[in-house]
């Protein structure tokens, strides 16, 4: 065999083989995100659902719930939001200035609860600490879900 074809057979494993182990890798993280989706959402009739980069949001526009999962690393964090506690949700993000740019560090969906003494609900969208520091659209995601979550608890469709 030609030590061209060999070098040429290490070099495509070189650059194949980390792409297929990654793959892999975020195929299980989507499947761990999805079976605990299901699980979530047994009873629930979910009108619409999103997910992105090891997040899920889901809405249940009959009994009125957010649902939201994120999975960090292999532990998944989830949360229900019962939307008919809450007046309002809006977008949050903080970015941090730089010499030539901003970078922005965080985008969340925050939930204003109608009680005075109750507690504000945080849907994180974004972070750059855990996500790398590109942007993929979360903040539209965000805009878009805050629309969503909104029309529900005004009753709009």
């Amino acid at each position: 065999m030609n030590s061209t074809y060999v070098i040429g057979l290490i070099l495509l494993a070189a650059i194949v083989l980390p792409i297929a182990l990654l793959n892999h890798k975020k195929g299980k993280k989507n499947a761990i995100i999805k079976a605990q989706f299901t699980e979530m959402t047994k009873s629930a009739t979910i009108a619409n659902h999103e997910f992105w980069n090891g997040y899920l949001i889901a809405i249940d526009e009959i009994e009125k719930k957010c649902f939201y999962i994120h999975q960090e690393d292999a532990s998944c964090k989830s949360q229900i939001i019962d939307l008919t506690q809450f007046s309002s949700c809006r977008v949050v993000s903080s970015s941090t200035l730089g010499i030539s740019s901003s970078t922005t560090e965080m985008i969340a969906l925050v939930f204003t609860p109608k009680a005075t003494n109750a507690e504000s609900k945080t849907l994180q969208f974004f972070n750059a600490d855990t996500d790398g520091f590109t942007l993929n659209g979360e903040l539209q995601t965000a805009e878009r879900w805050k629309k969503i979550c909104n029309d529900c608890m005004n009753n709009k469709k």
